[in-house]
């Protein structure tokens, strides 16, 4: 629905809190003549598209709030398409607050989470993959999120998508012309060139999806988890890779009851750092559920960090814990490198091929050798040279299973001899789930459902 001549939104868009500068966005198609109420001076003559203008804001009883720069963009060369003013004042929360109210009283309201990129999509600026690709850039923490971001910020999904729907299109263009003239003989030659247009299809449907997997590792984060037994100096490790006394650490085994995760980059990419309870025979209840937590962490990790204490024997809960993790993708950290090392790996895991690393948490030793080794785990870069898609986004990656399944079941149809109205119906719905990905073929629930997940102001 798109807004009405009288539905002006604004709203603040940089991040509340104390900065030097602040910036307060208005949109509607009158959006000049609201600022204008309370701005002075505006040189009319002067005034030209996306060139700053400085005045004051000026309340109602003509009491000067703050000198600024105001910016105006017509319409439809703005990011909403409509009208836009940009309002850069001061940083001061309550300055900016109080323009923001100005404003409402001039005419404007107060904009819902995510209402100008929706009304930038509604006007035909983005199409809806790019909309939610501006939530996922605000929201990147890694240079790796950040880049997919923009790459589908720029339309790289769309274009993966384009081909499969023209081609969809054209095969039911040409089935709905067989329909209408069906006394004409349909040659075998033509029902098989259609079959494999339609394999193609899937084909490319099916690397799309695979690539959803490795679309959840960019996006999550690969989770890396540090388990080992009791005071082997685990949350001491964890503290030293986020560079921050994240974790409780004490002498005393059992410390940590409840998994702590935070995430860092390593080289761009994403990394879930996940520390963990120690495991052995629990002394409370509440230790009980701590392991129970850890257990169900490695059940779904993608990298373990098997961390030993090597100023003391290897015993039955090393052994336990070696059980769980060997057929992960373990790194063996041998901690405590600064004392005696005393312990003695048994022939299976000394003769195993997983990476093993010294290291001692207190003193710093090691840890950068440890980080090469969780990089060499996590490295994704052969996926990313192979030109794998990522696909990040649970909506789109439900969108293409549903468009593949309603594409079987209209193959399967076409093979067995139905009629072509069957095949129709359901390559129509195919057609439908794909045009839900970009926009074309959506319904006002689903925008209320994406861009209730949008901060205000964007």
């Amino acid at each position: 629905m798109r807004a009405s001549e009288d539905d002006h939104i604004v709203a603040l868009a940089t991040a509340p809190g104390r900065a030097a500068i602040a910036l307060v966005r208005v949109s509607g198609p009158r959006s000049k003549s609201i600022v204008r109420k309370v701005f002075r001076p505006w040189p009319e003559p002067e005034l030209a598209a996306r060139s700053p203008v400085l005045g004051r804001i000026e309340s109602e009883s003509g009491e000067v709030l703050d000198q600024v720069l105001l910016t105006w963009f017509p319409g439809p060369a703005s990011y909403t398409g409509e009208e836009v003013i940009e309002v850069s004042c001061h940083g001061s929360l309550f300055i900016a607050g109080q323009i923001v109210e100005l404003l409402i009283r001039s005419g404007a309201r107060l904009a819902e989470p995510g209402e100008f990129t929706r009304r930038a999509f509604l006007n035909g600026k983005l199409d809806l993959t790019q909309a939610e690709a501006v939530r996922d850039l605000i929201e990147s923490q890694t240079l790796f999120q950040a880049r997919l971001a923009t790459e589908q910020l720029g339309g790289s999904l769309s274009r993966q998508l384009e081909p499969i729907r023209t081609e969809l299109i054209n095969v039911l263009s040409h089935m709905e012309t067989a329909l209408e003239f069906v006394e004409d003989e349909v040659e075998p030659e033509q029902n098989k060139l259609l079959q494999q247009r339609l394999d193609r299809l899937q084909a490319k449907l099916s690397g799309l999806e695979k690539g959803f997997e490795l679309g959840q590792l960019v996006k999550s984060g690969m989770a890396v988890v540090i388990t080992g037994a009791p005071n082997a100096g685990k949350s001491s490790v964890f503290n030293w890779l986020l560079r921050n006394d994240r974790a409780l650490v004490t002498s005393i085994p059992g410390t940590t009851r409840d998994a702590v995760t935070e995430m860092i980059s390593i080289q761009g990419w994403p990394v879930r750092l996940i520390d963990t309870a120690g495991i052995r025979a629990a002394r409370d209840r509440v230790e009980e559920l701590g392991i129970g937590k850890t257990l169900e962490y490695l059940a779904s990790a993608d990298v373990v960090l098997f961390v030993l204490d090597g100023n003391r024997s290897f015993g039955a809960e090393e052994q336990e814990i070696w059980d769980l993790v060997q057929d992960k993708g373990t790194i063996l950290v041998m901690n405590k490198s600064d004392l005696p090392q005393r312990i003695l790996l048994p022939p299976e895991l000394k003769s195993s091929e997983c990476q093993k690393i010294s290291t001692s948490a207190l003193k710093g030793n090691g840890l950068k050798d440890l980080l090469d080794a969780v990089w060499r785990e996590v490295n994704l870069t052969d996926a990313v040279e192979k030109d794998t898609f990522f696909l990040t986004n649970i909506r789109h990656y439900e969108a293409i299973v549903k468009g593949r399944e309603w594409l079987t079941k209209g193959m399967e149809a076409y093979r067995q001899g139905w009629s072509e109205e069957f095949p129709i119906h359901d390559f129509r719905k195919a057609l439908d789930a794909f045009g839900a990905i970009t926009g074309d073929t959506t319904v006002e629930d689903i925008l209320d459902q994406i861009f209730s997940t949008f901060c205000i102001g964007k």
